[in-house]
Parts: structure tokens; C-alpha cells; sequence
């Protein structure tokens, strides 16, 4: 039987209450414990650790059962979390608000020498060189409006082999980056699609525009270009341009030499390329950044793409405090699991923060949680204050 050390955090409670899941009082307490032990836990985070850190029972194996045998499926709490999170958000936006699907993928690292959890392969990673690591691959999908900035969903990336060998239809990352385009419910109509480059190719800035999404991403410097008719990539273009015919830009307190490019793009028939320098005689090596709606400005296109950071902050913070790769559990169905409570456990942070922010002076989710593990310290001094006070009146009590 499941024994609680503390009284859970009335707001979690609250929150998986709103929910209006069709589980057993057991299951909710069991998600409020890991959403709990998630956001208190310090450190190396273990599924017993987390569990353990907000109850105390002799079968450490309580929080890998619900991950792996109790009944409830995550894709179903992924849908009323994300609906619970749109209402939240629509009562707080204006029509004429513009929002942002932003999509990315991310790596769980693991050592080489796991060899028992399902799905590891070797994917290139981009932030060490496109070297292969030893890994799942997620697609993820990330919504910015106006305070919100609120983890979607995901979609697990297998190569061919590896989906062969799991009896999985194979999917590449675009095809799983559409498909989680298709399931976007934005809360206003203004919409546009942030991506980096691999996410630009023109199947996906067709399908943004079919769903209504106008696309702003990064482009590579062998895309192709046709100035005055001229077939060429936007690299060897960007070899002619001179610093008179670019226009300084200012976003977010950067500044930005810019050349503006409208026109054919590969299978898109008029778009918008900047290319764009940080340093004023263009020695640097230049970005380019594409806009499928040629009505934004140079500053508007460049302050948009900029909110695609949203999702590398997320990714950090999902990996550095919330222990979305620490986990030593084998099966993919315990692991989907696992990283849709820790989804969940981000986007109430994520909800809080907005709510409380102004009380608790919250500049971003690290502060929430600090917020929360600070509650939790003083909940345990409390209860330990309490026992020995306790104790000391039966001692005063109790004859000698």
C-alpha cells in the first residue's frame, strides 16, 4: 500500500484534477507523486528515487509499475493535457495575437554499454558535430503565445533498420514533423511554423501552408535561388552582395547586416530569403533565413525566428531538472510513458509560472522550480519539528 510522507502540493493535485481524466483516484495519486517527485527531486533522477522522494513504501518497484503495467494510456493524458492547456491559454489571448508552432528534435543520450532499454540507436547528434550517439530520437512540438511557452507533443524517430526490427512503419523526421503540424490546435488564427534548417525542405513549408501555417526557418547554403532568373544557392549569391546593399536590422538588441531575397525557391514559387551577417563589412559567415509570407519585414521575420529558441530552453530545462534522459527503464511503453509525465510535468510549471508569476517575481521555469523544492524543504522540517515535538509529548505522558 502506497504511503505518502507529505501532503502533496495542492496544486498539482488541483491540476490533475482539471484534467478530467477517466482513471481511478489510485492512478491520479500515482501521477501527482511522479509530477511531484519530478519537479523535488535534486540531481540524478531514478524512477524510485522520484517516486520515493514524496512516499515512503517497502516495494520500491510502485513507480516503474505504473510506468509499465497499470492501465492508463499516456497518448490519451498527452490530448486532455494539451486541451487543458489551450483553454487555459484562450482565455488569456486576443484574437489578433500571434502564435508560434515551433518544431525540433532532441536526443536522450545513453552509454554505449545500455544495451537492455528498447529504441537505442545511433543517431547523429547536432550539438556535437552531427557525430552518432548512442540515443533515442524525438520530434517534439512546442507552442509560443504572448507569457505561454508549452511542450506539445512527440513522435520517437526510428531509422529504417531499427523500425524493421520493432515491426514499425517507417517514418522520417519530416514525415513525423507533419504529422504533428496535423494534430496543432492554435488558439488564434495567426499562426506561423518556426523550424531550423533541417525542417525547411518544401514538403514541409507546403504542408504549413495547407495547415494554414506560414513557415520562418533556416535554410542550408545549398538551397537554391533564381535572382534576376539566375538558378544559383543562396551561398555562392551571398558571395556578390556588398554591405551597401544590405539594411541593419536591430532584434532583441542584436544587429543584423541584411540582404532581403523575394522570389522562386525550389518548388515554392515566391518567398522571402534574408541573408544575414552579424558583422558590418560581411566577413562573417552568413545565415539564411527564409519567410513563406513575403509581408513580414525584415525585423518581423528575425524577431519571429528568434522565439525558435523557446524550444532549446525547453529541451534544457527537461534535461538538466526535470530528468528526461535519466531514465533506466527498458521497455519503449514505460518510456513514452515516462517522458509524457515529464511533458506533463512541464507544461503545469509552465501554467503556474504564467498564473503566479507576478506574486512570486518567476523570470522562467528554473525559478518555478526552485519555488517548489524550496515548499518541499520546508514541508520536511515541519514534519520533522513535528515528530519530535510529537514525541516528546508522549515521553512527558507516558509513566516512567
Amino acid at each position: 500500500m502506497l504511503t505518502t510522507i507529505l501532503n502533496q502540493n495542492e496544486t498539482i493535485i488541483n491540476y490533475i484534477s482539471e484534467l478530467n481524466l477517466p482513471y481511478s483516484s489510485a492512478i491520479k495519486n500515482h501521477m501527482v507523486n511522479i509530477v511531484s517527485g519530478i519537479i523535488v527531486t535534486e540531481g540524478s533522477k531514478t524512477i524510485s528515487s522520484v517516486h520515493n522522494k514524496i512516499t515512503c513504501n517497502r516495494d520500491r518497484s510502485t513507480g516503474s509499475r505504473f510506468l509499465s503495467s497499470y492501465s492508463w494510456n499516456h497518448e490519451y493524458v498527452t490530448q486532455e493535457r494539451i486541451f487543458h492547456a489551450i483553454s487555459e491559454i484562450s482565455n488569456t489571448c486576443e484574437d489578433s495575437d500571434v502564435g508560434f508552432l515551433i518544431i525540433d528534435d532532441t536526443l536522450t543520450k545513453k552509454n554505449t554499454s545500455t544495451k537492455k532499454i528498447e529504441g537505442l540507436d545511433f543517431h547523429n547528434s547536432h550539438a556535437d558535430g552531427n557525430k552518432p550517439k548512442w540515443s533515442h530520437c524525438l520530434v517534439t512540438s512546442h507552442y509560443k503565445i504572448n507569457d505561454y511557452s508549452i511542450p506539445l507533443d512527440f513522435r520517437q524517430y526510428h531509422r529504417k533498420e531499427s523500425s524493421k526490427k520493432l515491426s514499425k512503419k517507417f517514418l522520417d523526421k519530416n514525415e513525423l514533423a507533419m504529422e504533428l503540424i496535423n494534430e496543432f490546435t492554435p488558439v488564434t488564427k495567426n499562426n506561423y511554423l518556426l523550424v531550423d534548417s533541417w525542417y525547411t525542405s518544401a514538403k514541409i513549408l507546403l504542408h504549413g501552408l495547407i495547415n494554414g501555417c506560414h513557415t520562418i526557418g533556416r535554410i542550408k547554403s545549398n538551397r537554391v535561388i533564381y535572382p534576376a532568373g539566375i538558378k544559383t544557392n543562396v551561398k555562392k549569391f551571398s558571395s556578390y552582395i556588398r554591405t551597401n546593399e544590405t539594411s541593419l536590422v536591430t532584434a532583441s538588441n542584436n544587429k543584423y547586416y541584411v540582404y532581403r531575397y523575394e522570389g522562386k525557391l525550389n518548388d515554392i514559387e515566391n518567398v522571402v530569403v534574408l541573408i544575414s551577417w552579424t558583422k558590418n563589412d560581411l566577413s562573417d559567415n552568413p545565415a539564411f533565413i527564409i519567410s513563406t509570407d513575403v509581408s513580414l519585414d525584415n525585423k518581423t521575420i528575425i524577431s519571429y525566428y528568434e522565439k525558435r529558441w523557446d524550444i532549446e530552453v525547453s529541451y534544457r530545462y527537461h534535461k538538466t531538472a526535470l530528468g528526461f534522459d535519466e531514465f533506466q527503464i527498458q521497455s519503449l511503453k514505460s518510456i513514452h510513458r515516462y517522458w509524457s509525465m515529464i511533458f506533463l510535468t512541464y507544461t503545469f510549471l509552465e501554467i503556474f509560472r504564467v498564473k503566479c508569476g507576478k506574486l512570486y517575481k518567476f523570470k522562467n521555469i528554473g525559478d518555478v522550480i526552485l519555488h517548489f523544492r524550496n515548499n518541499y524543504l520546508v514541508k520536511i522540517v515541519l514534519l520533522h519539528m513535528n515528530v519530535q515535538i510529537t514525541g516528546l509529548i508522549y515521553s512527558l505522558l507516558l509513566p516512567n
